[in-house]
C-alpha cells in the first residue's frame, strides 16, 4: 500500500474558482479539464445565484448532456442547498452569523421547497418545454409527442418506403432519371438519413451533365486492355491462398463485361470506378500470377490509369457529380416531406425539437423576450459537444431581440435599451450579446468526441471568441480525480504539437496542463502498467479472446486477494465490435460484468420469440411453422419432419390434423393452441404467458451471459407492453416493437440495471463523464480510420454547408462503395480526415483521464500492428511497469447431474406448485347475474319457429337502460335545466341511441319527460328530504349469499300482519293490489343458494365476491331505503319471471348495504320508470 503525504498548496486555478461563485453578473465560459469539478462548478454557481438573491429558483435553467447527468446535477444541487442551510443554522445558533444570514437562509429554504420549479435536464427536454409553452407560434399541435430513439429509426424507415412507393405510383420523373444514372432509390436511404439528421444544413448540388460518348472512348479501350492482360496472367483455378484483392477486382470486371458488355453508361462508369482511387497505390501478391515481371508492368499501368488525378478519375468524378445532384434532389424532397409529416402529426424527433425551438426564438421577438425573462439564468454543461442549434438557442434566449453593441453590461436586466445604441438583426444569433450574467457555460474542448453527432469544435471556437468579447473565459486545470502518475502521462504525452498544440486550431484544442491534486488518503496501488498479447492467430477475434482471458484472470485474482472490488474496474475498447468476447471471458472467470453500448445479450431467445410471433401471424405458412418447430422451443430435427410429411402429416398450425409423427402432431397442436390464444388476447398478454409457459427466462439465465440475456428478454417484453399501452396490441405491432427496441447497436438490457458490484465494460464513446479506480485500455487491434462520408463547413455569415459521399454498404467489415459524391470531394474528404485524426487524439485523452489510480494498457507485440492506444507506446516503453498477465484456467461451470429421479421429482414438485397456485382464492360475480339465475325446475319459454322471441319487441335494450340510469343519476345533482338537457343528450349519443338527420337524439324529449316524472314521484321527494342521499354507489362484498336473512321488518308486513306481502304504488303513490306467495322471503334466495352450493362444490371453501351498483340509497330516521331503477315496459310474457329476479337483486343490494354500513335497511324499492310504477317491500 502506497503512503501519500500531501502538503496543501494554493490551487493554480483558485482565482477562477472564486470568480465562478462571486462574479454573478458576468457571462462566463469555463474550460474545465478532466476531473476538475465541472458539476461542482455548476452547483456552486446555482447555489450562489440563490443565496445572494440574484435569481429565484424558477428563473434557473441548467442544461446537461444526458438524463443521467441531469439527475446527478439535481441531486447535488439539492444536497448543496441542504448543506448550506444546515451551516447557516449552525452559525445562527452559535451567534457568529452576519446580519444577512436570516435573509439568505430564507432564500435557500424557499429554493429548496421550490426546487422542482428549476429546469434541470437535457437540451431536448428543455426545447420541448419551450415549445409546449408556445406551440402555435411555430404551427405545432399542442399535444405533440417526442419520439423515442428506437421509434425514430422505425418511423424513418417506414416513411422512406412509403415515399418511394408514392413516387412509383405517381410515375415521378425523378425515378427515370435515377434509373438512367444507374442509381436504385432503395440504396439512397443512408443519404435520406443524413439529410433528416441535418435539417439546418444546406447541401449544394448543382446539376451536372453526364460525360458524353466521346469522353468515354479512350477510357473504355484502356480499361478493356487492362482487364484482358490481367485475365491472361491469372490461372483458371484459384491459388492455394486465394485471389488477392486486386485479382478479385479484375476478375469481377471481366465477369461484368462478359454479362453486360458495359453497354449502358452506368455499367461502364461503375467499371472504371473500380480501378480509380486516391492515396495508396494498388499492390498485389506476385506469386499468385503466372509471370512476375508482366504482372509488375500491369500493376504500374493500372496505377497510371486510375491512381490520383488521371483522365479516368476525372471522368468518374464527373459521373459521380451528375449522380450526386439527382440523389440530393430526391433525398431533400423526401426529407422535407418527412419533416412536414412529423410536424403535421405532432411526432417530433430530437432535431425537430432543436430546430423548432430555434425558429421560435429567432422569428418571434415577443416570445423570445418573454422566455428570456422567464429563464434569466442559463447554465450549460458539456458545451464542447453541443449541437450547433443548441448554441443558437442558448445565445438567442440569453439576449434581447435588439442587442447593444457597446459590450457587456450595456443592457439592463429588464431588457431596456438606451437611445444611443445600435441594434442587430433579430435572428442574428452570432452577433447577439447576452444580458449581463445570463450565461454560464462549462466545457472542455480537449474532450470533444462527438463530431459524428453534429458536435462542431469550430463552432465551439467561435462561441469561445464571442465570450472573450462580451464576458470572460476561465480555465480550471486542477484535477481532483487522478493520482500523480496519471497526470504525468497526460502532461508528457499530450503536450506535443502532434497531439494538442500550444494554440488552438480549427481542428484541435490547445493543450492545458493537468495539475493532479487527489485526496490525501493512501491507496493500495497506483501507476501506469502495460502488458502484451500473444494470440494464437493474428486476427481480431483471436486477439480479443486472448486479451479477454488475460484481463479476466487478472481481475479475478485481484478480487480474490482482496486488493480490489469488481466495481473498481473500468474496461474500455475503442470500438464495440469485440465487447461480447470480453464479456464472455469475464463471465467464464466468474467476474460480474455490466456491458454498455453493444447490445450484448440480445441473442437467440429474442430471435426465437420473433420466429414464434411470425408463425402466429401466418399459421398456415409451412416455412414459418417449420422454422418454429426446428427452433429451440421444440427442437425437432429435419429427419423427423420429413418422416412426418411422408406419413401424410401437414404443417398448418390452424388445422393440426392427426396424421404423421406423433411428436410432430403434438407440437403443431401446441402451436394451434397458441394461435387460438393469440387471436383473442392482446400481444403483450399472449407473449407474457408464452414466455412463462416455455421457460424462456430460466433458459436465457442459465446460458452464457445469462444475466444479460435474461435482461434482454425482459427488455423486449417491456417494449411490447409499451406498444400495447400506446394502442398497438397486435402481433405485427409486437414484432415492430421488438425490432425497434433492439435496432440500435448500443441497445442494452441488463437484468439488474444500475448494479454496482460489477466490472464495467464499454466502448470509449460510452465513457463520457465516467471514471474508474482501475482503467484498462483493451482490444489493441488495428484501428484503421474509416473513410469520411460527410463534411460540414460554416460560412462567415454562419450558413451551414454540407457535402456527402453517397455510398452503399458492402456488408459488415467490408466497407462501402461510392454511389455519388460532389465535385471536389477529394479535398473535402482530406479536410474531414484531418478533423477525424484530431478527434482520435481527444478520444485517447478521454481514455487516459478516466483513470483514478491505475491505468493499464493492452499492447501488441512489437511490430504486430497499431491500435488506438499506439500513440502511448513510446512513453510506455520508457515509464510503464510491464505486467505478465498469463490467463489461468477459468472456473468450471457447475452442471446439474442429469439424474432421472431428481428431474422427475423436480417436475412433479413444479406441477404441484403450479396446481396449488392455480387454485382460486375467491370467486367473482355480480349481484345481477346471481339474482337472474332461475330456481331449479323453471325453464325459459322459447319462441316457435318463425315467431319473434317473446319480449324482444317490447324491450328497448341495455343501451336505453344505461341512458336512463345515467340521466337519473345526473338529475340527482343537476338543478339547472340546460345542464340536465345537455347531459341527457350526451348520454344518448354515448350509448348510440338513434339520431335524426341533424345528429340530435330522437329520444331526448322522451328521456327528459321520464326524468321529470321520476322527479315528481313520492319516492324522489322522500330521497331529497332525507339527511343523506347517494346515487350510483358501486360496492364489492364477500360471501354475501351466506349472510343470514334479517328478521321481518315492520315495513314488510301486509295489512293482515303476515310477512312477505307486497304493496305496489303507482308513480304518484296510490296503492295497487298484488301479493304473490311465490315471492315470499323463503324463495328470494333460491338462486343464490344454488350458486353458493355450486361454488362450494367447484372451488372449495373460498369466498365469493359479488359486485354491484346501487342506483339510489337514502337514509331516513328509521333506516336506509334502497332504490333500483328498471326500464321494462312490462308487457312481454317473461316480465313476471324477470320481476322475481329483480326483487332478488334488490334484496341482495339491501343485505350488502346493511353489512357495509352496519345500519338497518328499512325499505327496498323497485322503480319501473317506463310503467310509472313503484314496488316497495
Amino acid at each position: 500500500m502506497t503512503e501519500i503525504s500531501v502538503v496543501p498548496l494554493p490551487l493554480r486555478d483558485a482565482a477562477a474558482r472564486a470568480r465562478i461563485v462571486t462574479d454573478l453578473d458576468s457571462n462566463l465560459l469555463v474550460e474545465a479539464g478532466a476531473g476538475s469539478g465541472k458539476t461542482t462548478s455548476l452547483v456552486s454557481r446555482m447555489a450562489a445565484l440563490i443565496s445572494t438573491g440574484t435569481a429565484n429558483v424558477d428563473e434557473i435553467a441548467a442544461v446537461t448532456f444526458t438524463r443521467k447527468a441531469a439527475a446527478e446535477l439535481r441531486e447535488r444541487f439539492q444536497t448543496g442547498l441542504e448543506e448550506r442551510i444546515g451551516a447557516l443554522r449552525d452559525e445562527l445558533a452559535a451567534g457568529g452569523a452576519d446580519e444577512d444570514a436570516d435573509l439568505e437562509l430564507e432564500r435557500l429554504a424557499r429554493a429548496l421547497d421550490e426546487i422542482d420549479r428549476a429546469f434541470i435536464g437535457t437540451i431536448h427536454s428543455f426545447c420541448g418545454r419551450l415549445l409546449r409553452e408556445r406551440p402555435l407560434d411555430v404551427g405545432l399541435d399542442p399535444a405533440f409527442e417526442e419520439l423515442p430513439v428506437e421509434e425514430r429509426a422505425r418511423l424513418r424507415r417506414d416513411f422512406w418506403g412509403a415515399y418511394l412507393e408514392r413516387l412509383a405510383r405517381d410515375s415521378d420523373p425523378i425515378l427515370e432519371e435515377l434509373s438512367r444514372a444507374g442509381l436504385r432509390p432503395a440504396n439512397l436511404f443512408g443519404l435520406f438519413d443524413q439529410l433528416v439528421e441535418n435539417p439546418d444544413v444546406t447541401f449544394p448540388a448543382e446539376a451536372h451533365e453526364p460525360p458524353s460518348v466521346t469522353d468515354v472512348g479512350t477510357i473504355r479501350s484502356d480499361l478493356e486492355g487492362l482487364v484482358d492482360r490481367a485475365w491472361e496472367l491469372m490461372d483458371e483455378i484459384p491459388p492455394a491462398k486465394g485471389w488477392d484483392s486486386l485479382q478479385k477486382k479484375l476478375r469481377r470486371l471481366h465477369f461484368e463485361r462478359e454479362i453486360t458488355g458495359w453497354r449502358e453508361p452506368a455499367n461502364l462508369f461503375e467499371a472504371v470506378a473500380v480501378l480509380c482511387k486516391s492515396g495508396k497505390p494498388f499492390g498485389t501478391t506476385f506469386n499468385r500470377w503466372r509471370d512476375k515481371e508482366m504482372t509488375r508492368s500491369l500493376v504500374e499501368d493500372i496505377n497510371a490509369f486510375g491512381l490520383g488525378d488521371t483522365p479516368a478519375q476525372r471522368l468518374v468524378d464527373r459521373w459521380y457529380a451528375h449522380r450526386y445532384s439527382l440523389a440530393i434532389r430526391l433525398g431533400r424532397a423526401a426529407a422535407d416531406a418527412f419533416a412536414d409529416h412529423r410536424l403535421r402529426t405532432g411526432r417530433l424527433d430530437f432535431q425537430d425539437l432543436l430546430l423548432l425551438a430555434a425558429r421560435l426564438l429567432r422569428e418571434n421577438e415577443t416570445v423570445r423576450r418573454q422566455l428570456g425573462h422567464r429563464y434569466r439564468r442559463l447554465l450549460v454543461d458539456e458545451f464542447q459537444d453541443t449541437d450547433p442549434l443548441q448554441a443558437e438557442i442558448m445565445m438567442l434566449l440569453a439576449s434581447e431581440p435588439q442587442e447593444h453593441v457597446a459590450g457587456e453590461g450595456s443592457g439592463s436586466e429588464d431588457g431596456s435599451t438606451s437611445p444611443n445604441t445600435s441594434t442587430t438583426d433579430v435572428g442574428d444569433w452570432r452577433g447577439a450579446v447576452p444580458r449581463a450574467g445570463s450565461l454560464f457555460v462549462v466545457g472542455d474542448p480537449k474532450q470533444s468526441i462527438y463530431r459524428f453527432r453534429r458536435a462542431d469544435i469550430q463552432l465551439y471556437g467561435f462561441v469561445r471568441d464571442r465570450f472573450e468579447d462580451f464576458g470572460a473565459v476561465l480555465s480550471l486545470s486542477t484535477n481532483f480525480r487522478s493520482r500523480p502518475p496519471i497526470g504525468d502521462v497526460v502532461n508528457d504525452v499530450f503536450d506535443d504539437e502532434a497531439f494538442f498544440p500550444s494554440e488552438a486550431t480549427p481542428q484541435q484544442a490547445a493543450f492545458e496542463r493537468l495539475d493532479t491534486r487527489p485526496p490525501a488518503e493512501p491507496v493500495p496501488c497506483e501507476g501506469i502498467f502495460a502488458y502484451f498479447l500473444s494470440p494464437p492467430e493474428a486476427n481480431k477475434s483471436s486477439a480479443a479472446a486472448d486479451d479477454g482471458a488475460r484481463i479476466a484472470s487478472w481481475i479475478r485474482d485481484r478480487i480474490d486477494r482482496g486488493e480490489r472490488s469488481p466495481e473498481d474496474f473500468l474496461i474500455l475498447t475503442r470500438l464495440r465490435g469485440q465487447l461480447s468476447a470480453y464479456a464472455h471471458a469475464l463471465e467464464a472467470y466468474g467476474v460480474p460484468v455490466q456491458v454498455t453500448g453493444a447490445g450484448v445479450g440480445v441473442e437467440e431467445e429474442i430471435h426465437e420469440l420473433r420466429v414464434v410471433l411470425e408463425c402466429m401471424i401466418d399459421p398456415t405458412n409451412p416455412v414459418k411453422v417449420l422454422s418454429t418447430l426446428v427452433g429451440i422451443f421444440f427442437g425437432l430435427d429435419y429427419e423427423r419432419l420429413v418422416q412426418h410429411r411422408l406419413e401424410g402429416g401437414g404443417f398448418d398450425a390452424m388445422s393440426p390434423g392427426d396424421r404423421g409423427q406423433a411428436d410432430v402432431v403434438q407440437a403443431i397442436r401446441r402451436l394451434h393452441g397458441w394461435w387460438r390464444a393469440a387471436a383473442t388476447e392482446p400481444a403483450d398478454v399472449f407473449l407474457g404467458r408464452l414466455v412463462s409457459e416455455l421457460g424462456v427466462l430460466p433458459l436465457a439465465a442459465s446460458g452464457d451471459l445469462g444475466a444479460l440475456r435474461a435482461g434482454a428478454v425482459l427488455f423486449g417484453m417491456d417494449a411490447i407492453r409499451a406498444a400495447a399501452v400506446s394502442g398497438d396490441t397486435s402481433l405485427p405491432g409486437a414484432i415492430a416493437a421488438l425490432d425497434a427496441a433492439f435496432a440500435l447497436n448500443e441497445a442494452e438490457a441488463p437484468l439488474e440495471p444500475g448494479r454496482e458490484d460489477a466490472v464495467r465494460l464499454m466502448n470509449l464513446h460510452q465513457a463520457k463523464g465516467l471514471e474508474g479506480t482501475v482503467v484498462i485500455l483493451a482490444d489493441p487491434t488495428d484501428h484503421a480510420p474509416r473513410r469520411p462520408d460527410s463534411h460540414m463547413t460554416r460560412s462567415d455569415e454562419g450558413e451551414a454547408l454540407g457535402f456527402l459521399r453517397v455510398s452503399e454498404a458492402r456488408g459488415e467489415y467490408r466497407g462501402s462503395s461510392d454511389l455519388a459524391r460532389p465535385v471536389g470531394w477529394s479535398d473535402r474528404e482530406e479536410a474531414e480526415a484531418g478533423f477525424a485524426a484530431a478527434e482520435e487524439v481527444r478520444l485517447l485523452y478521454v481514455a487516459v483521464t478516466r483513470a483514478k489510480e491505475e491505468l493499464v494498457v493492452s499492447r501488441w507485440p512489437e511490430g504486430r500492428g497499431t491500435s488506438a492506444w499506439s500513440p502511448l507506446d513510446a512513453w510506455l516503453d520508457e515509464h510503464a511497469e510491464v505486467l505478465e498477465l498469463d490467463p489461468g484456467p477459468p472456473a468450471e461451470r457447475e452442471e446439474l447431474p442429469p439424474e432421472p429421479e431428481r428431474v422427475r421429482a423436480a417436475v412433479d414438485e413444479a406441477a404441484r406448485s403450479l396446481a396449488e397456485g392455480s387454485r382460486a382464492t375467491y370467486t367473482h360475480g355480480t349481484v345481477t347475474s346471481v339474482a337472474k339465475e332461475r330456481p331449479r325446475g323453471r325453464a325459459r319459454p322459447h319462441a316457435a319457429p318463425g315467431e319473434v322471441e317473446p319480449g324482444r319487441s317490447e324491450m328497448r335494450g341495455f343501451s336505453w337502460g344505461s341512458a336512463v340510469h345515467g340521466a337519473l343519476a345526473l338529475a340527482a345533482s343537476a338543478s339547472d335545466g340546460e345542464v340536465l338537457r345537455s347531459g341527457c343528450r350526451d348520454l344518448l349519443v354515448e350509448h348510440q341511441r338513434p339520431l335524426d338527420e341533424r345528429g340530435e337524439p330522437l329520444e331526448l324529449s322522451e328521456l327528459l319527460e321520464l326524468v321529470r316524472s321520476v322527479r315528481g314521484s313520492e319516492i324522489w321527494k322522500r330521497a331529497h328530504a332525507a339527511d343523506r342521499k347517494l346515487v350510483e354507489v358501486p360496492f364489492a362484498v364477500a360471501n354475501l349469499e351466506s349472510t343470514p336473512e334479517s328478521e321481518p321488518e315492520p315495513s314488510r308486513l301486509d295489512d293482515a300482519g303476515a310477512p312477505g306481502g307486497r304493496r305496489q304504488l303507482d308513480l304518484f303513490g296510490s296503492a295497487v293490489a298484488g301479493a304473490d306467495a311465490s315471492d315470499s322471503p323463503s324463495s328470494v334466495n333460491d338462486a343464490a343458494a344454488e350458486s353458493e352450493k355450486r361454488s362450494a362444490h367447484d372451488d372449495g371453501d373460498v369466498p365469493t365476491v359479488l359486485e354491484g351498483v346501487i342506483d339510489l340509497a337514502f337514509r331516513e330516521p328509521k333506516g336506509w331505503v334502497i332504490v333500483d331503477y328498471k326500464t321494462d315496459v312490462g308487457t312481454d310474457p317473461e316480465f313476471q319471471i324477470r320481476a322475481r329476479g329483480y326483487r332478488r337483486q334488490v334484496d341482495l343490494y339491501a343485505r350488502a348495504w346493511a353489512r357495509l354500513t352496519g345500519e338497518r335497511v328499512l325499505e327496498r324499492v323497485l322503480f319501473y320508470t317506463a310503467q310509472g310504477r313503484v314496488e316497495s317491500w
